[in-house]
């Protein structure tokens, strides 16, 4: 799975007693997740931009906008993409939430931003974030 972007935990699964993590996530310009699947439901809500979604059969794509709704069940294929030149918003759910899921993963993965740090130009193409990713990653942090 490849995702690149800002990921804001609105409610984590400590909040909600293991139940289900809400995830802010803006996707900058040709941003991917690619196509995977997982033990977890999982809602997305797109606030702002336009996003192409395939859930299931890949083959049948489905371009969704500000306002839309996609739900994809537990152990269901899915992938989605920024397809625009501007960034896109989704909160997107996890349920259940727990440790060791998709919110333990997001952790691992990613690269924490601290008070005080710059947040990266989303409005910049995905490459553009790799790069910032690198830089930050490899600087020391000052707490």
């Amino acid at each position: 799975m490849f995702k690149v972007g800002l990921m804001t935990f609105k409610a984590t699964s400590a909040e909600t007693n293991g139940q289900f993590a809400f995830i802010e996530t803006i996707l900058p310009p040709g941003a991917r997740v690619e196509p995977h699947q997982h033990p977890e439901a999982e809602v997305f809500f797109i606030l702002d931009g336009e996003f192409t979604f395939w859930i299931g059969d890949e083959e049948e794509a489905t371009t969704s906008g500000k306002g839309a709704f996609l739900s994809v069940p537990p152990y269901v294929r899915h992938a989605y993409w920024n397809h625009t030149d501007v960034p896109g918003k989704i909160l997107g759910m996890l349920a259940p939430g727990g440790n060791g899921g998709l919110e333990t993963f997001f952790r691992q993965v990613g690269v924490p931003l601290h008070e005080g740090d710059d947040i990266p130009d989303l409005t910049r193409p995905v490459d553009f974030l790799h790069e910032e990713i690198e830089r930050h990653r490899n600087r020391p942090h000052q707490d």
